[in-house]
């Protein structure tokens, strides 16, 4: 196998990383259920939604749904997502009410796997559940990690019987599929989480019990940390702090400004560049030198000077090559548009009936940066200890029995969510809908 030419990036040992890049499985929804053609060609969320929305919920200027996902990540997940055309595709883009009660949501979801009787219902002993929001506004040309533009929040649950898979993780030394590793250990994996932490220095977190942690990248290849920036948060009731919101908004905006300031290094420009273009490099010697008088530690100045050696050009002629082939060779070649990162939630512990994962006093924030990979937050991620999990979704058919089920526990949620969230001051929830089988969806 040819050497990744990345590999300077990532720490000493980063081989020995453990992977299970193909054990977690999903399947796709019955046939009946699939997206007809008018619903994958809608711009209007609302229509290419009408058949999986359970339920609407007014809020400010913004409108939230829950939603059935198209292609789920898992048996037991559905998304909350802003539904309004155009979209409104980042934290700052919604209205602050609307953000706390998406992130009131994401809580209540814990809260509600949480609760004996569910847990019992639906045999959710010993699993894991993450929160994801996806940001990449701006890539409009080539596979990005927020296909779908709304600001949206993943609700992702796995029972134990499902994680069992992961017994068989391999180490990223096993893996010889060059494309895979590209895609699933994206180059900023181990660089993007030191340069955001040291971007962070005297950013006020501005939440009770919030800290941010220094770069440990020994404890991510032993398995006890997760990958990317990390600042833990003392449990989930933060959620419901309005200082959560204001803290999501404000990190966003800090990785918006401290991406256009990366890219005036590396290019000289700060504006997006035009779908299928990206901003020629500017020389080596002029990189490092943009970079001297930039506020990041040693090793992170390092780190990009050694990314800086290893990009190329695209020019115009090549990404207009690249647009009128597959998408495997477009995630490869042509980087995403600045700024992508995933945001995730999620506690390092199983959920079980005599410790609920509730009541988990821990909980991990992470923001992972993103340059070439096209796989979202909600489809790699941590699970059982393993650093980096694969999602593959969609190689089977889910049986009309389990989608049923499914359907049981998204209705049950959003019952629960309504209850919680219903008597909010300015919050209007519409009509819960019925799941009506495979061809009428929810209505």
């Amino acid at each position: 196998m040819r050497s990744d030419p990345f590999a300077a990036l990532a720490p000493p040992g980063f081989e020995h990383l453990a992977v299970a890049w193909n054990q977690l499985r999903t399947g796709a929804p019955p046939l009946a259920y699939a997206l007809n053609p008018r619903e994958a060609h809608a711009r209007d969320p609302r229509q290419r939604f009408a058949r999986r929305t359970i339920a609407e919920i007014a809020c400010e200027t913004d409108r939230l749904a829950l939603i059935d996902k198209v292609s789920p990540h898992s048996l037991y997940d559905l998304m909350v997502s802003e539904i309004s055309e155009p979209p409104k595709a980042t934290p700052t883009s919604v209205h602050p009410a609307t953000g706390r009660l998406l992130w009131g949501l994401g809580c209540d979801f814990v809260r509600f796997v949480s609760t004996p009787a569910i847990m019992r219902r639906f045999e959710l002993d010993a699993g894991e559940l993450h929160l994801v929001i996806n940001s990449d506004p701006h890539t409009q040309d080539r596979p990005s990690v927020q296909a779908a533009k709304q600001f949206h929040l993943h609700l992702l649950y796995w029972p134990g019987t499902a994680l069992s898979a992961l017994d068989t993780a391999q180490s990223l030394g096993e893996m010889s599929d060059r494309w895979l590793r590209r895609q699933a250990l994206d180059p900023l994996s181990f660089l993007g989480a030191e340069v955001i932490h040291d971007s962070l220095q005297g950013f006020a977190l501005e939440l009770a019990g919030a800290r941010l942690e220094p770069p440990d990248h020994q404890a991510v290849l032993a398995g006890t940390r997760p990958l990317g920036c990390l600042i833990t948060l003392p449990g989930w009731a933060v959620l419901e702090d309005p200082a959560f919101e204001s803290l999501v908004r404000r990190l966003h905006q800090h990785c918006d400004r401290l991406a256009a300031d990366l890219l005036e290094i590396f290019t000289g420009r700060r504006e997006v560049p035009l779908p299928w273009h990206r901003h020629p490099l500017r020389p080596i010697a002029e990189v490092e030198q943009a970079l001297a008088d930039y506020p990041l530690s040693r090793p992170a100045r390092a780190g990009l000077v050694a990314l800086a050696r290893v990009l190329r050009n695209l020019p115009d002629a090549g990404a207009a090559r690249l647009a009128r082939i597959g998408a495997r060779r477009q995630v490869s070649l042509m980087t995403l548009n600045q700024p992508c990162y995933v945001l995730n939630l999620h506690a390092p512990v199983r959920n079980r009936l005599d410790i609920p994962l509730v009541e988990a006093p821990q909980v991990h924030l992470t923001l992972q940066a993103k340059l070439f990979s096209g796989i979202g937050g909600a489809g790699l991620l941590t699970l059982a200890g393993i650093p980096s999990v694969r999602v593959i979704r969609g190689e089977r058919r889910i049986s009309a029995h389990d989608w049923q089920r499914r359907a049981r526990f998204q209705r049950d949620f959003a019952r629960f969510a309504r209850e919680q969230r219903g008597r909010i001051e300015g919050v209007c929830f519409g009509p819960l809908r019925r799941f009506a089988g495979l061809t009428n969806g929810w209505i």
